[in-house]
């Protein structure tokens, strides 16, 4: 189990492609690759990453060999966020930016000020948002935009179904 507010750092199969994406922007190290089982699997052990998959072969062979893994049944993603909470020991999902990691990449996010995204980003986002953030993988920029609000709905809808199994 993991110690509420602990980054944990994973490896998902190509499965859980969109999981690991929302992992991403929950802070979790999360490599997500469309390779073959025995490659992600000792990915898995040689880098003390936690297996996710929706293979329950894979899984089962996973535990044989002594590797960290959750096997995933949900198909939705809602409910694969609560399933995996429920696994690991998470009592509420929340979204920190300064915690986040590149959805795409995977890379660490640094902030930046308007100033340095001035000439990368449309004029209207700069006219509307103040923070913003560059992974420094990838280059991709990042802000609060219109899409926050559905991450929101959605973290707050399974953090709903965990307080409910509380109580």
């Amino acid at each position: 189990m993991c110690l509420e507010g602990l980054l944990m750092r994973f490896i998902a199969d190509a499965m859980l492609g969109r999981l690991s994406r929302w992992l991403r922007l929950l802070g979790h190290d999360t490599l997500s690759e469309p390779t073959e089982d025995t490659a992600i699997l000792r990915t898995a052990i040689q880098d003390g990453r936690t297996l996710l998959t929706r293979d329950k072969i894979l899984y089962q062979y996973a535990r044989r060999v002594g590797a960290s893994a959750f096997f995933i049944g949900e198909p939705r993603l809602e409910n694969q966020l609560v399933e995996l909470s429920k696994k690991v020991g998470w009592k509420r999902l929340e979204i920190d930016p300064s915690k986040s990691r590149c959805p795409v990449c995977n890379g660490e996010l640094s902030e930046l000020s308007r100033s340095e995204v001035s000439s990368k980003v449309p004029e209207k986002v700069l006219d509307y948002h103040s923070r913003f953030w560059r992974c420094n993988s990838c280059g991709k920029i990042y802000w609060m935009g219109r899409h926050w609000l559905s991450i929101k709905k959605k973290i707050n809808g399974a953090n709903h179904v965990l307080l409910e199994g509380e109580s």
